[in-house]
């Protein structure tokens, strides 16, 4: 795992401006790298690199990868799982190895077989820059569900990308302004964090872009997507035998979790009582010796201590519990929300923080989660409540008076399908801001019923359909949060839900297999009950649930706050937030997670003295109360 930085010249010369723009942006992200720096350039590009050594942590392993005749220049930021079975076909071509990292055989793959032919068959997590120098054109792609990010900017005639925002914004001649539309999206609960960045300027590749950028300009294209992989045939087969589908998915999760343990550091597991975590913690146990895994132990609220050991000691695994109080978690609320690049947080976010340092601390450099399955395999409440609503809706709609009302009835179950599309609310007034604000995003969700129109019933389409647009938002918003936050501390987070064959198994798994005696990710649950305690299987998702009592009081830092004046809030205004703030534990932590991103990047304040603030105004409230 790695950061990697450029700039490419549409007109003109790089030079001395680019290489330091280049420095500067490795810098800006050096965490992500703490082992390794290394610069190329030509007269059009500029690349750097910072390296997080996990395979082959050599010096070969260093970046750029450069072809010996320096036709091929790679930097790369990931793990593509399958690249000894890449090198294998590679070395069978005549192809001489010098090292025994991924990145070569990437390199090679690129340079070999073409980027559009070579990127369809990674197995891994990845963002890169390749530049053939036989065609002068530079290629940018990111991993098929985007789980390793890559930002972009074009200011006049250069293009710069790097691994995070904050890269780009220590780029000469780019100015830190936030974008009042990403920041609205952002209060309004909604999913951008794979579409849009919080800064003017600062486009995200999607996930599963491959653009090619040369002499003409940029074209963006996209090597795959969810819908162009949904098999109708495969999806539509109810009554599939249910002991061969578990069969299958145990194997695929087996051949998934031992590819994500290939690793030349020490590895271990993020473990809560829930069936996702567990399941990979089971089967890595497979793979690691010796090995053990992490939880979060808040000392306040619902904690997920219990349930992890449940299962930890039903597996004979050693757990770690990683303990802070609220000062710790304010501190590491500010900092995480500085590498998150928004104030979307998440209540864990600063949880995240405290175990991937102690992992660091620890010596761990690789933590494996369990994010995806909920997705994948239907673990969410909202997405059988929108199936459900969805066919109530249609059965209604069956019985209008006219034929006029009953296409209309219809229509507005395909327009509002799935119930987290606007953060719970179906009104006509959230649509319409959501929509206009957003078009890409809300509009996806026809183009989704549209491709599984031939899906039935209607209940099976909306399921599988949620599960889908939760891909591309709610998921989006996690596997951000958790890159930047993991890497922060210098240790590479990954999820073997999210390899090929698992991503494939499920896409085109009936929706019967999801959701079954009112129970989510029934099939899952299935194959785990081999493996976990049975009260753990069968026990509500928690989801590292962090009380909101941590912000009692922080609502006062937006008095006269950097928020504030971002959104215009008049004096009587805010007072009047305050007080709602004081009342509501979500609007609180909502709106002070955005206030805190505000001062760092609208007001200059640092992540620390901003984290100060905070525990400051905590105690305050404390002291009065």
């Amino acid at each position: 795992m790695c950061g990697i930085a450029g700039i490419w010249r549409f007109a003109g010369q790089a030079g001395e401006t680019d290489d330091a723009d280049v420095r500067a942006m490795i810098a800006a992200i050096v965490h992500r790298g703490p082992d390794g720096q290394g610069y190329w350039s030509t007269d059009r590009l500029a690349l750097g690199h910072c390296r997080l050594a996990i395979l082959d942590t050599s010096d070969r392993g260093l970046q750029p990868a450069i072809t010996p005749d320096q036709s091929g220049v790679l930097v790369y930021n990931g793990e593509v799982y399958n690249f000894r079975e890449l090198r294998t076909e590679l070395e069978a071509a005549g192809i001489r190895f010098l090292s025994e990292s991924d990145t070569e055989v990437v390199l090679w793959a690129l340079h070999q077989w073409g980027v559009d032919a070579a990127v369809r068959r990674f197995n891994g997590m990845f963002a890169f820059a390749y530049f053939d120098r036989r065609e002068q054109a530079l290629w940018l792609c990111r991993d098929r569900l985007g789980i390793k990010a890559l930002s972009v900017a074009r200011t006049g005639s250069r293009l710069i990308f790097a691994s995070e925002d904050k890269a780009l914004l220590s780029a000469s001649g780019f100015d830190t302004r936030i974008d009042t539309r990403a920041l609205t999206l952002s209060l309004a609960l909604q999913d951008i964090d794979s579409h849009l960045s919080s800064f003017a300027g600062i486009r995200r590749l999607p996930p599963g872009a491959c653009w090619r950028v040369d002499g003409d300009g940029i074209r963006e294209g996209s090597f795959w997507n969810a819908l162009a992989a949904i098999d109708m045939d495969r999806l539509s087969d109810r009554n599939r035998n249910v002991a061969g589908a578990k069969e299958e998915l145990e194997s695929l999760l087996r051949t998934s979790v031992g590819l994500h343990c290939v690793s030349d550091v020490t590895l271990a597991t993020a473990c809560s009582s829930g069936v996702d975590s567990g399941l990979v913690t089971a089967l890595s146990r497979e793979f690691v010796d010796p090995f053990h895994a992490y939880v979060v132990a808040p000392d306040t609220g619902v904690s997920e201590v219990e349930g992890a050991q449940r299962t930890c000691d039903r597996l004979g695994v050693p757990l770690r519990r990683v303990v802070f109080d609220r000062a710790a978690y304010l501190r590491n609320l500010a900092i995480g929300i500085h590498h998150v690049e928004n104030g979307n947080l998440s209540n864990s976010t600063a949880a995240l923080l405290a175990m991937t340092r102690q992992c660091r601390q620890d010596g761990v450099k690789v933590l494996l989660t369990g994010e995806g399955s909920d997705e994948l395999f239907g673990g969410y409440r909202w997405q059988a409540v929108s199936a459900s609503r969805a066919r109530w809706a249609h059965f209604l709609a069956t019985f209008g008076p006219t034929r006029h009302a009953r296409e209309r009835r219809r229509k507005r179950i395909a327009m509002t399908p799935f119930s987290n599309a606007f953060a719970g609310s179906g009104t006509v007034e959230h649509r319409i801001l959501s929509t206009s604000l957003f078009a890409q995003h809300i509009l996806s969700a026809e183009e989704i019923l549209e491709t599984l129109a031939p899906l039935s019933p209607v209940f099976a389409r909306v399921f599988a359909g949620n599960g889908i647009f939760d891909l591309y938002g709610h998921m989006q918003s996690i596997i951000h949060r958790h890159d930047r936050i993991s890497m922060a501390s210098s240790v590479e987070l990954r999820v073997p839900f999210l390899e090929n064959g698992v991503i494939d198994f499920a896409l085109n798994l009936h929706p019967d297999f999801k959701h079954r005696k009112r129970q989510g990710k029934w099939l899952l649950k299935e194959v785990a009950q081999t493996y976990l305690p049975r009260e753990n299987v069968l026990a509500r998702k928690k989801g590292f649930p962090i009380s909101s009592d941590y912000f009692a009081g922080t609502q006062s830092t937006l008095r006269n706050g950097a928020l504030r004046d971002l959104m215009a809030w008049s004096t009587g205004e805010t007072e009047r937030i305050v007080d709602l703030c004081a009342a509501d534990g979500t609007l609180r932590s909502r709106l002070v997670g955005h206030e805190v991103f505000a001062r760092i990047y609208a007001a200059g304040v640092s992540p620390e003295q901003a984290g100060e603030t905070l525990v400051a105004a905590a105690a305050e409230r404390g002291a009065d109360g």
